[in-house]
């Protein structure tokens, strides 16, 4: 059997053109050599994957059209998707482990990625620049490739716990190694039908943990404790460890 050869599109297709991201083309035309008559999917992040095949492949001109009706998924939340939507509050640790990070939570199903600026994070955590930023994207469009996952995540910007503690949530989960509850008691009754607007929103804190005063507001908002180890986890491990077990919950029953 031939394998699957995912690309990823700039977006649907307008008018029956389908437009390929930056460097799919390239990669189809100088690492692959697919050639006239081939297949292949193409993602176009926004729940549908396209059948395609190649109808031009030229040094400069590399053309496919559809083959077929595409394959759609509702988004993650909506009525009849596999997961809830989930989003990830987290301080990004440095270089490559940031990128592995959002690998695998794209990889989980994480619907929205958001950096956080803790008052104990690294100077890591708080540096941004168009060049990272493109980085990740690019990292979150391969594991979309790798996976075959249909919507693209959410990477947003890095933002103070407080501000994102200003929007709405179905419910906030926050991990700590000195909790009391396991993540099997917390999430038994936790609720479990997260949408973009009221998502199922994990909290990992920096290296130092959150501060008092981030630790009182995650409170008073009501947030639920839990503890996934009996040691403390690196920020990367944390954060796809929790997801792993919130996506657990969604499959293994309903909420």
């Amino acid at each position: 059997m031939a394998p699957v050869r995912r690309f990823a599109l700039a977006g649907p297709p307008e008018h029956g053109t389908f437009v390929f991201a930056e460097g799919e083309a390239e990669h189809a035309l100088r690492v692959l050599r697919l050639g006239l008559g081939d297949r292949l999917i193409g993602l176009d992040g926004a729940g549908s994957a396209w059948p395609l095949v190649v109808r031009r492949a030229e040094a400069r001109h590399f053309e496919v059209e559809a083959d077929g009706d595409p394959t759609r998924e509702p988004a993650p939340g909506e009525p009849g998707a596999p997961l809830p939507w989930i989003e990830v509050c987290v301080p990004f640790p440095r270089g490559e482990r940031a990128e592995a990070m959002v690998d695998r939570l794209v990889q989980l199903g994480t619907g929205a990625i958001r950096p956080l600026l803790a008052e104990r994070a690294s100077p890591e955590a708080r540096s941004e620049g168009s060049r990272r930023d493109e980085r990740l994207r690019r990292t979150a469009r391969e594991a979309c490739k790798q996976s075959g996952r249909l919507w693209n995540p959410e990477l947003h910007i890095a933002e103070s716990l407080t501000t994102i503690l200003g929007r709405q949530a179905t419910v906030d989960l926050v991990l700590d190694p000195r909790a009391a509850a396991s993540a099997p008691a917390v999430l038994a009754g936790a609720p479990r039908g997260g949408t973009a607007e009221r998502p199922i929103r994990l909290w990992i804190g920096p290296e130092g943990g959150f501060s008092p005063a981030e630790s009182a507001a995650l409170d008073a908002a009501g947030a639920r404790r839990l503890r996934l180890a009996p040691h403390v986890l690196r920020i990367e491990t944390a954060a796809e460890a929790a997801v792993a077990v919130v996506v657990a919950a969604v499959l293994s029953g309903p909420g």
